[in-house]
């Protein structure tokens, strides 16, 4: 439900405008299946279709589309299924959580005579390997 301004001039001479407001009530929706949904179901069917295939196909059938409507709703519908990614900075080191493989670690690093000398040879081996 909107408002609507509707102007009327009066007398042209004089220019003299009326204003009057009126309430315009929204359509009733039509019976039977919108254009979208049949133009998704008609993909659905022919997954293989052309938008102009479609356009044509559905004109057929009685509902009037244009091919460039048809390539909207789709790329709307993709759109809608895109998987939406995480933001931020990826994980740089996975994670241990195996606690056989934590052991494993430390005795790395007390091998290697500390931390710092374990992180740069695992570094080097990164860069040797890819």
């Amino acid at each position: 439900m909107t408002l609507s301004l509707q102007s009327t001039t009066v007398n042209w001479r004089e220019s003299y405008t009326f204003c009057q407001w009126s309430l315009v009530m929204a359509r009733k929706s039509r019976s039977g299946v919108n254009k979208s949904a049949a133009i998704r179901s008609y993909k659905a069917a022919n997954p293989t279709a052309s938008p102009k295939e479609i356009a044509d196909a559905l004109k057929k059938e009685g509902t009037i589309t244009s091919a460039q409507f048809v390539s909207t709703v789709l790329s709307n519908a993709r759109k809608k299924d895109a998987k939406v990614g995480k933001r931020g900075r990826q994980a740089g080191r996975p994670v241990v959580t195996d606690l056989q493989q934590l052991i494993q670690v430390k005795k790395f690093v007390d091998k290697m005579g500390g931390l710092a000398a374990a992180r740069s040879a695992v570094d080097a081996l990164a860069q040797i390997l890819g």
